[in-house]
C-alpha cells in the first residue's frame, strides 16, 4: 500500500483518514461506491472488524451513507451559497440569485423548488423574551419556511420569524401567505408602520438537534450552520428570525468591492 500507517495511529482511523483523503481529492465522486469491505482488506492489512469502524467514522462524518445490498456511497451534498451582504440588505432568507460557482437547485417554486410553510402564535418563553427583552409571557407570531432541495424530499433550509404579536395584530401580517419569494422582513414591518434602522446577525457552526436530525434528514455527525438575526427599529427589537441549514449543503459568502 503507497500510504503507509503513521506511527501510533490507530489502524481504524488510517482506514477513515485514506479514504477521506481520496473522497477529498476527487478520486470517489459524489455518488459512487467505495470499494467492498473484502477490496478494503486486500487494500489494508487489517481484519473486517478494523475497516468498519473506519467506514463508521466517515458515515458519522456525513462523507458517506450505506445502502443495504448496494454497498457504501460518498455522499452527494449539493452546495448552495449565501452573500451576506445580499442576506443584510435584503433579508432574503433564501436568494433568488444562484452562484454560479457552486452546483446549485433551482431558486423558486416556478422551476421546481419545494416550500412548506406554516405560522402560529406562541409564548415568547425566556429565549426569545430575552431576545426581545420582554416579558416570556408575551405573545409572538411566529412563521417558518422549509425549503426543499427540486426533485428530493431532502430539506435544504429553515428559517422561522419571530415578530410581537400586537404589532401585526389586525393585519394582514397575522396570516402569512406561502408565497415566495417573499417580500424582505424591513418592508413586511413598514407596512405596519414599523421602519428598521439596524439588523444584527450571528452564526454559529453546531450539532443538529434531535428534531433538526428528523426534519431535515441530516445524516449521522454533520453539523449545521444556524443564523440569528435581529431586527431593531431605533432601540427596540421588532423581529427575529432563526435559520438553519445543514453545513454540507450550505456556504456563507461576502463580497466586498475594494476601493
Amino acid at each position: 500500500m503507497s500510504n503507509p500507517r503513521p506511527r501510533g495511529l490507530p489502524k481504524y482511523l488510517h482506514v477513515a483518514d485514506y479514504l477521506r483523503a481520496q473522497i477529498d481529492d476527487g478520486t470517489y465522486q459524489p455518488g459512487e461506491r467505495l470499494p467492498t469491505e473484502p477490496e478494503l482488506m486486500d487494500t489494508f492489512p487489517y481484519d473486517r472488524a478494523t475497516i468498519r469502524r473506519g467506514l463508521a467514522v466517515l458515515r458519522n462524518e456525513g462523507l458517506i451513507t450505506s445502502e443495504q445490498g448496494r454497498g457504501v456511497f460518498v455522499r452527494d451534498a449539493t452546495k448552495t451559497r449565501y452573500d451576506l451582504m445580499s442576506m443584510l440588505i435584503t433579508d432574503r432568507s433564501h436568494p433568488a440569485k444562484p452562484d454560479a460557482a457552486y452546483n446549485q437547485p433551482p431558486r423558486g417554486p416556478d422551476d421546481g423548488l419545494s416550500i412548506e410553510h406554516s405560522y402560529e402564535v406562541i409564548a415568547a418563553g425566556e429565549k426569545l423574551g430575552a431576545a426581545f427583552e420582554i416579558d416570556p409571557r408575551s405573545e409572538l407570531l411566529s412563521t417558518t419556511y422549509t425549503f426543499y432541495i427540486s426533485g428530493d424530499d431532502t430539506a435544504e433550509y429553515r428559517t422561522t420569524a419571530y415578530i410581537p404579536y400586537p404589532l401585526v395584530i389586525d393585519t394582514p401580517l397575522a396570516t402569512p401567505t406561502d408565497d415566495w419569494p417573499q417580500p424582505p422582513i424591513k418592508d413586511l414591518l413598514a407596512t405596519v408602520g414599523v421602519k428598521v434602522t439596524t439588523v444584527a446577525m450571528d452564526i454559529e457552526s453546531r450539532m443538529p438537534t434531535p428534531q433538526e436530525t428528523y426534519d431535515l434528514q441530516i445524516p449521522d455527525g454533520t453539523p449545521v450552520l444556524s443564523d440569528r438575526r435581529r431586527f431593531l427599529a431605533d432601540d427596540r427589537v421588532v423581529c427575529v428570525t432563526d435559520s438553519v441549514g445543514v453545513a454540507d449543503r450550505i456556504v456563507y459568502g461576502l463580497d466586498l468591492k475594494l476601493q
